[in-house]
Order: structure tokens, then C-alpha cells, then sequence
């Protein structure tokens, strides 16, 4: 239930955008909690799966946590990543596929690599 009444409401997501850095941050703490007890106990495909389409999939909300807190949006994505290796989640490759590249591109922005650059060794 913890997760129907803040990470996966909208009305809380919205109120953590609002704060910026901190708010971004108290998103990944949640996703990294939900891993945890994902770990202890069965979680629904659903939570992971409506987890991933809030805060990595909708562009407008990625964006919005990539730019207030970079580490933060990036945990995001490392820990959908890992339910998935873990077991804990079943979806498809063109998900993972573009959470891949979601994190790949949070690890860009942090180590401040030009991807301009990146694009021109291809």
C-alpha cells in the first residue's frame, strides 16, 4: 500500500517534481526501499511496471528528475534495472532497452562527457 499512496500516486509525484534536488532524491530512496522489499517479499509486476512508465518512461517527468538531481534520476533507472536481473520484475527488451539507454545517458551527464564527441566516434 505504501507504494499506491506515494510512488505510484500521481499527486505525490507531482509534489516531488515541485522540490527539485530533494524531491528527485526522495524519489530514488523510494524506488531503492521498493527493491528492498521486493527482495523480502513478492511484489506485483504492476508496481515496477507502473514505477518505470511514471518516472523513467514519461519524457516530461524523466527530464524534470535528470535535471534537478542527476544521481537521483539515475538510481531510478539502476534500480528498475536491477529488480529486473533480480527477478523481481518481467518486462520487455524494448523497456530495457531504453532504460539502458536512459542510464547510459544519466551516466553521461554526470561524468560530463561530451555526447557530441560520442556521436562523431561512431
Amino acid at each position: 500500500i505504501e507504494y499506491r499512496t506515494k510512488l505510484l500516486n500521481p499527486k505525490w509525484c507531482d509534489a516531488m517534481l515541485k522540490q527539485g534536488s530533494g524531491g528527485a532524491y526522495e524519489v530514488s530512496q523510494r524506488m531503492t526501499a521498493m527493491v528492498g522489499w521486493a527482495a523480502t517479499d513478492e511484489l506485483d509486476n504492476f508496481v515496477f511496471d507502473q514505477a518505470a512508465e511514471r518516472y523513467a518512461l514519461d519524457e516530461e517527468v524523466a527530464e524534470k528528475l535528470r535535471k534537478s538531481n542527476p544521481e537521483a534520476f539515475k538510481n531510478v533507472i539502476r534500480r528498475l534495472l536491477e529488480a529486473n536481473g533480480r527477478g523481481m520484475w518481467e518486462t520487455s527488451d524494448d523497456v530495457l532497452d531504453k532504460l539502458r539507454e536512459l542510464y547510459n545517458e544519466a551516466d553521461d551527464v554526470i561524468e560530463q562527457v561530451d555526447v557530441s564527441f560520442k556521436q562523431k566516434t561512431k
